[in-house]
């Protein structure tokens, strides 16, 4: 029980304070950042319970002194089969769903719902040749034009 509770306590630790991302440069970079936060969150939990399994199993199960058999055939257990591939299917489910909802949140499929004027249409006017020339309105600034 305090394995767990320890393990919850770094975990929501690390992903808090892991320092990975640059200064917030957007309007949406919060709303990244605690996505980033609680993938950090829940990839240290993970983390560490595997590692801490491991250990465990390292330190109880060694070989014996002189013992060199070869352990019992263990094959066919489907309740476990089907934890395992349960749980990271829900994992992967769950940052899915938290990862499409911050998507629509910074405009998704409807950047106009996002608030910000982020939709930028580019003309492509011929130019002699095979030049072509690029008129972009830019908010704040009018409009951009490249050769």
């Amino acid at each position: 029980m305090l394995a767990g509770i320890a393990l919850t306590l770094v975990s929501l630790w690390y992903g808090k304070n892991h320092g990975l991302m640059p200064i917030e440069a957007s309007s949406d970079a919060a709303l990244i950042d605690g996505l980033f936060d609680s993938m950090m969150t829940i990839s240290m939990g993970i983390f560490l319970l595997v590692e801490g399994v491991l250990v465990i199993c390292l330190l109880k199960f060694r070989r014996k002194p002189g013992d060199e058999t070869d352990g019992p055939a263990i094959d066919g257990n489907i309740p476990l089969e089907i934890v395992w591939t349960a749980i990271p299917a829900v994992i992967v489910l769950v940052i899915g769903v938290y990862s499409f909802e911050i998507y629509n949140r910074m405009g998704g499929f409807d950047p106009e719902a996002a608030g910000a004027p982020s939709v930028v249409q580019v003309a492509m006017m011929p130019g002699e040749g095979a030049t072509q020339m690029i008129e972009a309105p830019v908010p704040h600034r009018g409009t951009i034009t490249w050769r």
